[in-house]
């Protein structure tokens, strides 16, 4: 099963939820690196959802290293251009 959460599902935290349940064990979970940009830029504006989202992406980096899930980042970060 692969997965591309948007930045609300990243912050709010469903899909390490759903992967503790056993729902999602062994998904992929492709992270679009406009997400990794938009959460850092919330974090560096010291907004808490930005951090949220951040702990939340870390997570998924350990599960990945666990061998529950695999974690791809894909796409082109925005810029101001």
């Amino acid at each position: 099963m692969k997965l591309v959460p948007d930045t609300s599902v990243v912050i709010d935290g469903r899909i390490t939820t759903l992967i503790d349940t056993g729902e999602y064990n062994g998904a992929q979970i492709i992270i679009p690196e406009a997400v990794v940009a938009e959460l850092e830029a919330q974090a560096n504006q010291g907004r808490e959802i930005g951090f949220s989202g951040l702990t939340e992406l870390q997570e998924l980096c350990k599960l990945a290293e666990k061998g529950i899930i695999s974690i791809e980042f894909f796409g082109e970060r925005p810029t101001l251009e």
